[in-house]
């Protein structure tokens, strides 16, 4: 075994992941751009933050955009995340055949070859939440250095702060960050060193996040596009369970907006879709009767939803839960987005056509021969995320508990979709793909005295 580790090149790794990324940014440079995206470059470009998306993703927009204009630096920032932090983790440990194995399957796939270079909040989220955790892997092998330790410590809570910025249910990634900091602390120093450094973790993200949080506000619009957000997707909630319970009551509704309940009853059950909330938009006099109720009714009358009707509730969740865990129909959940485009008046603005380029047909085609293959499967993911995690917590190095920590997020995040998903976008979920990729990673990447069987 020693004499097989010592033939290893050990750069064949390193060089096959830079060679990956480099690879991947040609073919999508400078990014495949959606709806959201060109909206996103928009508010951008304006210095206008709509708080129905996230502004950080915005504001780094900006900055990439007032340097080259477009998405370009900005997909540069993105994929660095994830090639930093993969590197890390080889770095970390004593990389093998079964690194290079995975590297190679890892970029064969959709998840990098093409969601890599599409410019979302769900890759800005993903890359930096993955990130933030190689860094604390990292400090983990590298413990006994104290300033490289702190570096490292700080950058994760940039990163973890940068995630939850990015995604509201990125917050889960946190505590679950500090709780694998004072494991490691406390295993490499004392029981008091890991409450101090997880408690320290949790509040320098947490700080960063106010103080980042109240920046960019100043530009924002004070969160009404949040608060529109929420209010549509109790309704989508009132709808759904009206729609598999004809007969129930909404008894706030009656009191407080009875427009709003008749137009459930006309419109919103019969343009119901478990696996969409858009449907919901195509009746303009249903879209008034939501935005037009007294403040709090809705909320109210979801909260008296669940508590009073618990299991009618939870069959509605469960409906449109399945839709973003395993679809049905997957071609219903845009796994194939290619090209730029977005709304006429601000592609307008923006300069932009809206166009699909040789290689975008490429990658529409390629990623075509996976539609129907477990590459696509979020449950394959979920469960490579759950063998991981179990496999690095028992070998335990250091370094370890940090990635195992990553799939245990991923996981969570994944099952927080049962209460706030209101559709069924396959880059919901790209967050788990890419987590269980890493615990692939670090496991065949394993530090000196915690070889894995491969090694």
């Amino acid at each position: 075994m020693d004499n097989s580790r010592e033939k290893f090149p050990i750069f064949l790794p390193s060089g096959l992941l830079f060679l990956g990324f480099a690879i991947v940014l040609a073919l999508n440079w400078p990014g495949q751009m959606s709806y959201d995206s060109v909206v996103q470059l928009a508010d951008a470009r304006s210095g206008q933050y709509d708080s129905w998306h996230p502004p950080v993703m915005a504001w780094l927009l900006g900055l990439g955009d007032y340097l080259i204009p477009g998405p370009g630096l900005f997909l540069l920032f993105t994929a660095g995340l994830l090639l930093g932090a993969w590197f890390l983790l080889l770095k970390s440990g004593r990389p093998g055949w079964g690194s290079v194995v995975i590297l190679l399957l890892a970029f064969a796939t959709p998840q990098l070859l093409l969601y890599q270079g599409t410019i979302w909040k769900d890759v800005l989220f993903a890359n930096a939440g993955i990130a933030g955790f190689a860094a604390l892997a990292a400090a983990a092998a590298r413990w006994r250095d104290l300033r490289l330790r702190a570096s490292l410590l700080v950058l994760s809570a940039l990163l973890l702060a940068l995630a939850a910025l990015a995604r509201q249910n990125g917050f889960l990634l946190l505590p679950v960050a500090a709780l694998c900091l004072g494991l490691i602390a406390g295993r490499l120093q004392s029981a008091r060193a890991g409450w101090r450094h997880g408690a320290g973790l949790l509040a320098a993200c947490l700080m960063v996040m106010v103080s980042a949080n109240f920046a960019l506000g100043l530009r924002g619009d004070h969160g009404k596009g949040a608060s529109d957000q929420l209010r549509l997707a109790q309704t989508y909630d009132l709808v759904g369970v009206a729609r598999l319970d004809p007969s129930i009551r909404l008894s706030v509704l009656e009191q407080q907006a009875p427009h709003l309940d008749a137009m459930i009853r006309k419109d919103g059950i019969a343009l119901y879709s478990p696996h969409l909330v858009d449907t919901l938009e195509s009746s303009s006099a249903l879209t008034d009767a939501i935005y037009h109720a007294p403040p709090g009714a809705i909320f109210a009358q979801w909260r008296q939803l669940v508590f009073a009707h618990p299991g009618l509730y939870l069959r509605e969740r469960l409906a449109v839960f399945r839709w973003v865990l395993a679809p049905p129909d997957l071609l219903v959940c845009h796994p194939d987005v290619v090209g730029v485009d977005g709304p006429p008046a601000k592609m307008k603005a923006l300069g932009l056509q809206p166009h699909i380029r040789a290689q975008d047909r490429f990658l529409y085609f390629y990623v075509a021969n996976f539609f129907h293959t477990p590459v696509l499967s979020h449950l394959l993911y979920g469960a490579l995320a759950i063998l991981f995690l179990i496999l690095l917590a028992a070998r335990g190095a250091p370094a370890d508990i940090a990635v195992a920590g990553l799939q245990l997020a991923a996981l969570l995040f994944a099952l927080s979709f049962f209460a706030v998903s209101i559709a069924c976008d396959y880059r919901y979920m790209y967050f788990l793909d890419l987590a269980a990729m890493t615990g692939a990673i670090r496991y065949f990447s394993p530090s000196p005295e915690f070889p894995c069987p491969a090694a």
